[in-house]
């Protein structure tokens, strides 16, 4: 059940997701890191970890929507996908929100709290995400490439 964004038979969406979670939550220990500390350092890097993951996650969510619009699935997966879809996109728009609250002034009181409120939103998101790759096999083929290129071959033959 792939959708058609692909590279050589892996969905494109699935491998560029963990950056902007890796990003995002690494802005939410840097904040942590930054408020106990109270070193400005800690700021500057959430604020340039939040921008790295939101750039990150605008190409990722075009290679979602791409899978949300061409992926095979049941009804209940297709629910799931639109929730997680949904949860992504606010998800994207806090930390551009903290983005943009931060463009001046790192240890903006907004901004943090914008990081935390977008770290709760980026679990549900995940999980939603999960349960479509795991429980509904979204974007996971069970055809391995070899087997799927033997596939291909064989049939080429028959023609």
């Amino acid at each position: 059940m792939q959708g058609k964004a692909t590279f050589r038979g892996h969905p494109v969406h699935l491998m560029l997701i963990p950056f902007p979670v890796a990003f995002w939550t690494g802005a939410l220990l840097t904040d942590g890191a930054g408020v106990s500390s109270h070193d400005a350092f800690w700021f500057r890097m959430s604020a340039v970890l939040i921008a790295a993951g939101t750039v990150g996650a605008v190409v990722a969510s075009v290679a979602g929507y791409v899978d949300y619009r061409t992926a095979a699935m049941s009804r209940r997966a297709h629910g799931v996908a639109t929730g997680h879809m949904l949860w992504s996109l606010a998800t994207l728009a806090v930390f551009a929100l903290a983005w943009w609250l931060r463009a001046t002034i790192y240890a903006s009181r907004a901004g943090i709290a914008a990081t935390i409120f977008g770290a709760a939103l980026l679990f549900v998101a995940g999980y939603l995400g999960s349960e479509l790759a795991n429980r509904y096999r979204v974007g996971i083929s069970d055809v391995s490439p070899p087997e799927r290129d033997a596939i291909a071959r064989r049939a080429k033959r028959r023609r």
